[in-house]
């Protein structure tokens, strides 16, 4: 094979090169987006081995490969096409390509490991895009695609400083006749979440919503970034109304991968600010972390299981992802060592909780100083292991009272004592209870004596600080067991 061409099965060598032309120059800042349909005709296209020797026209049609398979949610069949073609932040095959062309090339990879929740790849491959970048568009693409990858990863200040370099690179160009850049939205739609910063994010979500109207993948993202906004807000009816149509509505599917996840954060916060912690847990039934945990669905339920005062489960259901090291996301784990220093202390374990605080605290203000891993936390709790954390670390005092600061600002919804610990039987009877059965057929219902029922109901009664059924169905409905 020459060096011309990436072999292309079943179309048109010709029309690939113009389909990918168009791709590769509309995700960059001087045109409009790519056309949905460029983008999908490339998606289905199946690339062959490299060439012997890479050259622009062919490196720009693999970019415009990469490009639709991260544009499209084909996110498992863009891995194995960077599989294929790339190793430990280099091309495999040689190529005489132009810095410019290999610049972009590079930034297209760093994409698709963002999409994939692989943000430390993504930014190996965007610092090489760098690197290469020997003019200002290419400069820009990079820094939005590594602005992307610092933002997944919750790396909040080199995030920051990645989106003032391209506002920068943009207003010095005056470049006319481009849109928004996606991964750019993205990254500031992911900072401004971080710094409760709900103006930016309506600002955020208008332009993802203009900036490529007939692009489904734009909406949702526009939609999911309304619906963080109205969390932000407070506005709990209006945002739950949102992703609750994001997570289960027919278009569901027309979301990127981390983008769904995300939307389906919102909703298990919205659910919990509202104080409906089984809601949140149903929301959350099934899902799967993906590598790296970039999603982190048992940090989620972390806050939610601590509103049922379930605090053994949080240790139980994190203790791997604490295993995983320096494997897990960084951004995710903040907040899980804040849930699993909640969880400690509530257990007795001064020792455990100061130093999971201690890191998780340490963490947040290193990247950032976010909000945000506190807000499904009980107040009383975190107040409690702040003023432990100013007296072990003088230091640290200034953060702790800004931090303290915010969280007074911030309303809180339901000052109830967390739910007790019912144990699995002692759920399925205390289920049972709002009906009309009597004890005697809830016993026959759940296959188990009438002594039974009535010694488990004694330690519900105990629990529950009531001494009769109908006073522990009015606790539990208050709780949303029910729900």
């Amino acid at each position: 094979m020459d060096g011309e061409q990436v072999v292309i099965a079943s179309s048109s060598l010709m029309n690939v090169k113009s389909v990918a032309e168009r791709v590769v120059r509309g995700v960059l800042p001087i045109a409009a987006a790519p056309d949905i349909a460029d983008l999908r005709f490339l998606a289905d296209i199946e690339a062959g081995p490299a060439p012997r020797i890479w050259v622009d026209a062919s490196a720009q049609t693999l970019e415009g490969l990469l490009i639709a398979r991260s544009r499209l949610d084909r996110i498992d069949d863009g891995l194995r096409l960077v599989d294929r073609h790339f190793a430990d932040g280099r091309m495999r095959a040689p190529g005489r390509l132009e810095a410019a062309t290999r610049s972009r090339l590079f930034s297209a990879v760093a994409e698709i490991y963002a999409a994939a929740g692989w943000p430390r790849r993504a930014g190996e491959y965007a610092a090489s895009a760098l690197a290469y970048a020997d003019d200002d568009v290419s400069a820009f693409r990079a820094h939005a695609v590594r602005s992307l990858a610092a933002a997944v990863n919750g790396e909040y200040i080199l995030a920051s400083e990645g989106l003032r370099t391209c506002d920068e690179l943009a207003s010095a160009s005056e470049w006319e006749g481009g849109h928004p850049d996606y991964d750019l939205l993205l990254a500031r739609l992911l900072v401004a979440s971080a710094a409760l910063d709900a103006e930016t994010m309506d600002r955020t979500a208008e332009e993802l919503r203009d900036g490529a109207p007939n692009d489904p993948y734009w909406q949702y993202s526009s939609r999911t970034a309304r619906a963080m906004s109205a969390l932000i807000r407070r506005d709990y009816a209006e945002g739950t109304v949102l992703v609750a149509a994001l997570a289960g509505g027919t278009e569901s599917h027309s979301g990127h991968s981390m983008v769904r996840g995300f939307a389906q954060g919102v909703y298990a916060d919205l659910l919990l600010a509202r104080g409906e912690p089984r809601r949140a847990l149903a929301v959350l039934e099934g899902r799967v972390s993906p590598p790296g945990h970039a999603l982190c669905f048992d940090m989620q339920r972390a806050a939610a299981l601590i509103a049922l005062g379930r605090e053994r489960e949080v240790l139980e259901s994190t203790d791997p992802c604490i295993r995983m090291g320096t494997q897990h996301c960084v951004r995710t784990l903040t907040p899980l060592l804040l849930r699993r220093a909640v969880a400690h202390a509530r257990r007795g374990n001064e020792a455990a909780a100061d130093a999971a605080f201690s890191e998780g605290f340490h963490l947040s203000e290193t990247l950032g100083a976010s909000l945000t891993p506190y807000l499904t936390l009980p107040q009383p709790d975190l107040l409690v292991l702040l003023d432990r954390l100013a007296a072990r670390h003088p230091g640290s005092e200034a953060a702790v009272a800004r931090v303290a600061g915010m969280l007074a600002l911030v309303p809180t919804h339901d000052h109830r004592p967390p739910l007790p610990n019912l144990s699995p039987r002692e759920e399925r009877l205390a289920l049972a209870l709002r009906g009309p059965r009597s004890l005697p057929q809830i016993a026959e219902d759940l296959e188990v004596s009438l002594n039974t029922v009535k010694s488990q109901l004694r330690s519900i009664y105990a629990k529950l600080q009531v001494s009769g059924r109908e006073a522990a169905v009015a606790v539990l409905e208050a709780h949303g067991f029910y729900v």
